[in-house]
């Protein structure tokens, strides 16, 4: 009996000491649990003004980073102008002054000249062939390593299908059309193939082009896809158009990201931003295709006429350009790593490309890069 009291009492004493020390443990961890996460805090600043098309997609972007990580990040987002302007974003982003940018690649062709192969390249690759190579062609390993130099991260996320050819006051029937004319259209190579078919031209903001087309500054000029140049008044101030847009068959606008920041993110930040931007790559081609379809309709119903380059002159084009393909390839060793990766793929993609047409995209019948005036440059 004196035993079985003993027993009891030393079990109770146990019981008692155990819920103690598990009262202590539940009383510190306690605030640990409810402790709110740290919100990681970043300045976007985007290349675009706030009426400009292009800004969707950034916009597009954040709101999808909101719904999946919304709770521990917070973009501060900033339009052209407001912190930096267009031409200071990817300063901006190198040296981590903000730490996401967005940009179009040609913006930084003075850096180097690889950035125009995946911005308005004339005769190139169009919107699908980005995603392709970009996907499964080494583009990205080429995107990382040409924004690597300046300690940026690069996403793709807003692919330009073909822009509108020029939109002038003088039809453009064929190249011979082009002689003596005065063109905005931006762009190093797409200026030395206008000299080399006569015409000229002339450096200035689309949002310059309206008062230079009113002045007789401009015969013509090109800007965007059809939306964004109704956008832009140029129903008001034009007669004739001409396409394709050879100047630009596409092109993949990105986020960058400054190096450092990117690499103190935590994983599933870095996976949702990933994941947003794919979705945002899905939603602007889509958007861009449909509302180049609207944009033509509203040009069509003022008036607007418009003209088609013969095969001949398109594969004239495309001799042109090439030639600037290999100029530069001499020139830079950068470049001509990325002009041959992107060749590449091109060769590999031609023979189901002519098999599949015409249901599929891209031009059945353009010329393919001769690799071999490309291989030797590269470094």
């Amino acid at each position: 009996m004196k035993k079985n009291s003993l027993l009891i009492i030393l079990v109770m004493i146990i019981a008692i000491l155990f819920s103690g020390c598990q009262a202590k443990t539940e009383t510190a961890a306690g605030p640990a649990e409810t402790a709110k996460k740290e919100v990681i805090r970043l300045k976007f600043a985007t290349c675009w003004t706030p009426n400009y098309a292009l800004i969707e997609q950034d916009k597009y972007w954040i709101s999808l980073v909101e719904e999946l990580v919304g709770d521990q990040v917070k973009i501060d987002f900033f339009t052209a102008g407001e912190l930096v302007k267009s031409n200071e974003v990817f300063d901006a982003v190198s040296s981590n002054t903000v730490q996401i940018g967005s940009d179009f690649p040609g913006y930084w062709a003075g850096k180097d000249t690889a950035f125009n192969l995946v911005a308005s390249f004339p005769m190139w690759m169009d919107a699908y062939d980005y995603i392709n190579w970009l996907e499964f062609g080494g583009g990205l390993e080429e995107y990382e390593r040409v924004y690597g130099k300046f300690g940026i991260v690069p996403i793709p996320h807003g692919p330009i299908t073909v822009e509108s050819g020029p939109r002038g006051t003088k039809p453009i029937r064929s190249l011979a059309d082009y002689k003596g004319l005065k063109l905005r259209m931006s762009g190093k190579n797409q200026g030395n193939i206008l000299q080399q078919l006569g015409a000229s031209q002339v450096s200035i903001s689309s949002s310059e082009v309206y008062q230079g087309m009113q002045r007789g500054l401009l015969d013509a000029a090109e800007s965007c896809t059809p939306e964004l140049d109704w956008g832009l008044g140029y129903g008001e101030i034009t007669t004739y158009s001409s396409h394709p847009g050879w100047h630009q068959p596409g092109s993949m606008c990105n986020l960058l990201f400054n190096k450092e920041t990117w690499d103190s993110l935590p994983a599933n930040v870095k996976s949702a931003f990933r994941v947003a931007a794919k979705a945002t790559v899905t939603r602007t081609l889509a958007f861009q295709d449909y509302s180049s379809a609207t944009g033509l309709k509203r040009f069509q119903e003022v008036g607007v006429q418009e003209y088609k380059l013969p095969m001949e002159d398109l594969r004239k084009l495309s001799d042109l350009a090439f030639e600037q393909i290999y100029a530069e390839s001499k020139a830079n060793p950068s470049f001509a790593q990325m002009a041959l990766s992107m060749g590449e793929y091109l060769h590999h993609y031609a023979p189901w490309r002519e098999l599949a047409y015409p249901f599929n995209h891209g031009w059945k019948d353009s010329p393919l890069p001769d690799l071999d005036k490309i291989r030797p440059y590269v470094k």
